[in-house]
């Protein structure tokens, strides 16, 4: 089945008779493409979905795909780009199924998943559509405990938390995973090349197909920032005046390495193109004593800035370059090697999302470029409140309180009949409240009950309220039945380890990378996080090419990720979140003021200014006329956004000392 050209179309109109006879005597391929296709088809139609014609052949071009790899036909990495819920995961499973049953057992395949979670979930389906257990191996690191419950795939405490650490399924493949026809792993499994050898092998042969459900990031990128590299070597001189002699070899190469880096920097201010510099060298001795060195001391001050001495550790065996658009050192490496052929990644985001776009190594094939149509999003409507959506905001007392009230407020008036979603993030610091917690608060005070159950057309139970994590937006589909989902917030990088990874992920060091094209590829992935985690409602199925009716609430203050979702999503209404909580009145004037303040403080950075009054902030950068209040408020939102600043009485400080050329 050639995806090009005239026959390949007229093949893909044949009727059902027609399939069932090129199923009998067709080509290996088309055996098993269209075995494939008939498995996946029942399947969408039992989890709901009513298919389109185009959708049909689709689906008939991924399993195609999958057939032309596995016989040897086609190589190479590919991206499937089709959105969520049509299939891209189940198609994996019908494959797997198809393989089995046509007695293909010289082929094997690879399957990579982000959780743990979703590789127990798919071995279920794959003994659901009939592969024998003993074909599947399944790696991980978890503990299985039997008698703990299970639900969706995610193991419980006996209070209904989720147990951490623990899988649902034991891992049966650790040993030799090389006589599994079909294997199931992490991504974190493929990273270094010893995990790779290991499992894309079957009984001394490399493995006929591997499949990367979700984005693949195929780079590891480290950074660390010039300004606080500087503050750490003065820091660290300081703290060891009583034993220079000892560490002197260690400070003498800190200080040698950061001239090189601040030469460079200082280069690039003058106009000139970045380009790669090579840290002194250390010979492995020196490597090992200088990270003894650079460790925290008993008897010493417990101090974060140790870790970019470290950082630049780390990074003296590789080149790295200097990014002007933040003051960072950036450096990276393959995490996935380029010796991983034979691959498909399995991507919604792939339209929107210039993290994994900018990878040189992954093709879009062509039939697929105008498949991104194939699911309209006209019923599902996004309500976006424009305030603060950052983790510093959910961990702010005041903020995360008027957030959780007003969700509240807006769910009193949603029907008791139907279910909700909400995505919180995930709870990380013991001395301060969960923040799903602080929600599950307000909805109690309004009256609403969080344990709350729904009953399904189907007659069965479920939860009314579906809490999930960041971390949680890819993959399990249990809140599918769920008509209105509330994002608190959206998960997002800190930009210097961003910068680092978009530069990793170009596979060119020197890859131009300014702060307008930063600030974007920030902004997509977001749009790529909320743009998944939207899909974990009744949004993912589909009818007849239409999304089911659903209605998104996001708490976000930058416009712009409305122009990705709707690029992502066809169709998509976008209205504004009205405020119930009138505290929320003036939020857009505040964020345009925060803004231009994000930016002011960015053009300081660049200075050699440390410290500035408030009333020089004001006159120089236009901000006199602005209410006090207003001020205020801005202020506060653009310092959370600027990590080289903070207030110092009436004054803004710089939070490390300006390089000293």
């Amino acid at each position: 089945m050639d995806y090009s050209g005239e026959l390949n179309r007229q093949q893909r109109r044949k009727s059902a008779k027609v399939r069932s006879h090129l199923i009998k005597v067709g080509t290996s391929t088309e055996k098993l493409a269209l075995t494939s296709l008939a498995i996946l088809e029942q399947k969408m139609v039992d989890y709901g979905n009513v298919l389109s014609g185009d959708h049909r052949k689709a689906l008939l071009e991924v399993v195609d795909l999958y057939s032309k790899i596995i016989f040897g036909e086609t190589t190479g990495r590919s991206v499937i780009a089709l959105d969520c819920g049509l299939g891209k995961t189940l198609s994996v499973v019908a494959t797997l199924s198809a393989i089995h049953r046509l007695g293909y057992d010289s082929r094997s395949v690879l399957v990579c998943q982000s959780r743990v979670s979703e590789l127990c979930l798919m071995v279920d389906a794959l003994i659901q559509a009939g592969v024998p257990p003993e074909k599947i191996g399944l790696v991980h690191s978890y503990v299985y405990d039997p008698l703990s419950p299970v639900i969706d795939g995610e193991v419980q405490n006996l209070d209904g938390t989720l147990r951490q650490g623990y899988a649902a399924k034991p891992s049966n493949a650790k040993d030799d995973s090389s006589e599994f026809q079909f294997l199931l792993c992490s991504h974190q499994k493929l990273r270094g090349k010893k995990d790779l050898f290991t499992h894309t092998q079957y009984k001394g042969k490399a493995r006929s197909l591997n499949i990367w459900d979700e984005g693949l990031i195929s780079t590891e990128a480290n950074s660390v920032s010039l300004r606080e590299l500087n503050s750490a070597i003065v820091i660290y001189e300081n703290d060891h005046l009583k034993d220079l002699t000892e560490v002197a070899p260690f400070i003498d190469w800190l200080k040698s390495s950061y001239s090189l880096l601040a030469a460079e920097e200082y280069s690039q201010s003058l106009g000139n193109k970045p380009k790669v510099i090579n840290l002194p060298k250390l010979s492995i001795e020196n490597l090992g004593s200088f990270e003894k060195l650079s460790q925290h001391r008993a008897n010493g001050r417990r101090t974060e800035w140790r870790r970019d001495l470290r950082d630049l550790l780390d990074m003296s065996s590789e080149s790295v370059r200097v990014s002007t658009a933040g003051g960072e050192v950036l450096q990276y490496s393959d995490a996935v090697s380029k010796e991983l052929t034979n691959l498909v990644v399995l991507d919604a985001s792939y339209t929107i999302r210039q993290l994994v776009r900018l990878d040189p190594t992954l093709k879009e094939l062509s039939f697929f470029v105008h498949r991104h149509d194939l699911k309209s999003y006209e019923d599902v409507t996004l309500h976006r409140l424009n305030y603060y959506g950052s983790r510093d905001a959910a961990e702010n007392p005041e903020k995360s309180f008027k957030v959780a009230t007003e969700i509240a407020l807006v769910i009193k008036e949603i029907p008791v009949d139907e279910a909700v979603c909400l995505f919180t993030f995930k709870h990380v610091d013991p001395k301060k409240p969960a923040h799903a917690s602080g929600i599950c608060s307000a909805l109690s005070n309004h009256g609403i009950d969080p344990a709350a159950t729904v009953t399904l057309k189907d007659g069965s139970i479920k939860p009314r309220f579906v809490f999930k994590t960041w971390g949680e937006h890819t993959g399990a589909n249990n809140a599918a039945y769920c008509t209105h989902l509330f994002m608190a917030g959206v998960l997002r990088q800190r930009e210097d380890k961003f910068a680092a990874q978009l530069i990793g992920q170009s596979h060119d060091l020197l890859t131009e990378m300014d702060s307008s094209a930063l600030r974007e590829a920030m902004i997509s992935e977001c749009a790529h996080v909320v743009y998944q985690a939207s899909l974990r409602s009744r949004a993912r199925m589909v009818s007849h090419g239409k999304a089911l009716k659903a209605n998104l609430y996001l708490v976000f203050d930058e416009p712009k990720i409305e122009d990705y979702l709707k690029s992502a999503m066809r169709g998509l209404q976008v209205k504004e979140w009205v405020p119930k909580d009138q505290f929320f009145t003036g939020t857009n004037v505040i964020n345009d003021v925060a803004k231009k303040m994000i930016l002011a403080f960015e053009d300081l950075t660049q200075g050699s200014t440390d410290l500035i009054s408030g009333y020089e902030f004001k006159k120089g950068y236009g901000f006199s006329e602005v209410p006090t209040s207003t001020y205020k408020l801005s202020r506060d939102q653009a310092l959370l956004s600027s990590a080289a600043w903070k207030l110092e009485g009436r004054s803004f400080k710089r939070v490390f000392p300006a390089v000293n050329q």
